[in-house]
């Protein structure tokens, strides 16, 4: 199902050129992102796998039925190419359409190359159909949508071996010859109970992603980052969290300071508190990095890092920056950590701290 929104277009174009003359897959103009979603939705539950790609406006014009997909438990793919949005208008890069989607129930993976990005809409296939939860992969827009890399793509039968048949549950499946209800109106406690059921799946989705991160290295040969990505110094004093492209740029930091340990965040939903707090575990100062909008609190992945108990760190600082496509630099890093290690008490403001602009 397809709709064209930039800076996502070139993934339909280049599928309408994919399935061109073939009669084994639907390829289907809607009328609009939010129509799309449903249309997805449907198929996935008349029984055959999907997909469809979007960004911004067209993420939020969807928002309702993000909701339903989660609770009528489809396991959707789709890929969100990050753009800005509205207002005032912009097409360029920051995380905010998407992060405004993190309690809609959808497993999260953000990206900071093309081949992870690959890498991960084949894993979240085994990551949806056996969670039996959509799946969101995550691409800044432009930085990773309209630049050139060289990939390693695996061939159809490598990939067939590690992506089984769709068998979903036949009492979940739409089937004309049972027509049944789904999704009417229930009391009240039975409504709890389906909400509480996809919790009890995001929570299950956990320990899925690391088994199949892990066996998608074994199979494939190339390294699959489950929850986290962590360099430096494991015995570093300062940590800088992050999540898709920065988090890459932060590498660059590690040749010059060798007391600093970088952890990009890859799956964002499960948020990996476990994993998380073992990786900042010894750290004094922790400066973490939203790309996007945050309006009377702490940013997005600010706000779930100063969830942990992180009693033994002296300063934990929140930074916005990167916001419709700024560029966050090496230098714009640095001075992050900077700011954070010249921090002398654990920062309790609500708020986050925005990057100088120029900075």
């Amino acid at each position: 199902g397809c709709y064209p929104i930039a800076p996502q277009t070139l993934i339909v174009e280049r599928l309408a050129d994919l399935v061109a003359g073939r009669d084994d897959i639907e390829f289907a103009n809607l009328e609009s992102e939010h129509s799309m979603f449903g249309y997805v939705i449907a198929a996935a539950r008349a029984g055959v796998r999907t997909f469809t790609a979007t960004s911004s406006q067209g993420l939020l014009y969807a928002h309702e039925q993000l909701h339903r997909a989660s609770r009528e438990r489809v396991p959707l793919v789709i890929v969100d190419v990050n753009r800005a949005v509205f207002a005032p208008w912009s097409i360029e890069p920051d995380l905010s359409d998407s992060m405004s989607q993190r309690d809609t129930g959808w497993i999260q993976l953000y990206c900071s190359s093309a081949q992870e990005v690959l890498d991960s809409i084949l894993c979240a296939y085994r990551i949806a159909e056996t969670a039996m939860l959509p799946v969101m992969v995550c691409a800044e827009g432009f930085l990773l949508s309209h630049t050139s890399e060289v990939l390693d793509i695996p061939d159809q039968d490598a990939v067939d071996a590690f992506i089984p048949e769709l068998h979903p549950p036949e009492d979940w499946v739409l089937d004309p010859e049972r027509p049944r209800a789904f999704s009417s109106l229930p009391q009240p406690n039975a409504y709890y109970a389906f909400q509480r059921n996809v919790a009890d799946a995001m929570d299950e989705a956990r320990g899925l992603i690391k088994t199949v991160s892990s066996e998608f290295t074994s199979h494939f040969q190339r390294e699959k980052i489950g929850a986290l990505e962590i360099l430096g110094n494991p015995e570093a004093d300062t940590a800088l969290v992050a999540i898709g492209t920065i988090g890459d740029s932060a590498q660059e930091l590690l040749a010059a300071d060798d007391d600093l340990r970088v952890i990009r965040v890859h799956t964002y939903r499960p948020f990996p508190a476990a994993e998380l707090s073992s990786a900042l575990a010894g750290v004094s100062y922790v400066s973490v990095i939203d790309r996007a909008a945050a309006f009377g609190s702490l940013g997005p992945l600010g706000n779930d890092v100063r969830s942990l108990d992180l009693s033994h760190v002296k300063a934990a600082v929140n930074f916005i920056a990167g916001l419709g496509g700024v560029d966050v630099t090496p230098d714009t890093l640095r001075w992050t950590l900077s700011q954070t290690r010249s921090t002398s008490a654990q920062r309790a403001s609500v708020g986050p701290g925005y990057v100088p602009e120029g900075m």
